[in-house]
This record gives structure tokens, sequence and C-alpha cells, in this order.
């Protein structure tokens, strides 16, 4: 009995090993994916501003106007 109680809890402590590895895995991978969002966001956003630069460049004096449903 005291060998069954054992070997249950060496399977637990892999298990628990196991599954810490794997949230250290994918907490690294949420971070990765946060700085990519974090670059992303600001590039849309500088190009968002080249693009209105562009614009005002082409029909000087047109004010862009977002569409109503914004």
């Amino acid at each position: 009995m005291a060998q069954d109680h054992e070997t249950r809890l060496e399977k637990l402590e892999i298990d628990l090993a196991h599954a810490t590895n794997t949230i250290d895995d994918l907490n690294g991978v949420v971070v990765e994916q946060g700085k990519q969002i974090d670059r992303l966001t600001r590039a849309l956003s500088n190009m968002t501003d080249q693009v209105e630069e562009l614009m005002e460049n082409v029909l000087p004096g047109h004010q862009i106007e977002k569409p109503p449903h914004y």
C-alpha cells in the first residue's frame, strides 16, 4: 500500500513538473505576442499618419472625414 502511494506521489510530481514547464513555455509565447502586437500597432499608426499626410498633399484643402458610421 505504501508503495502504491509513493508511486502515485511520484507520478503527480512528474505531472506537476510537466505542467509547470508548459505554463512557462506558454507564458513566453504570450509575452512575445504582446511585444509583436505593440510593434504592429505602432507600425499601423505610423502608416496611417503617412497615408493621411499623402492624402493632404495629393488633395490640398480636402478634409479627410470619417464616414458617419465611425
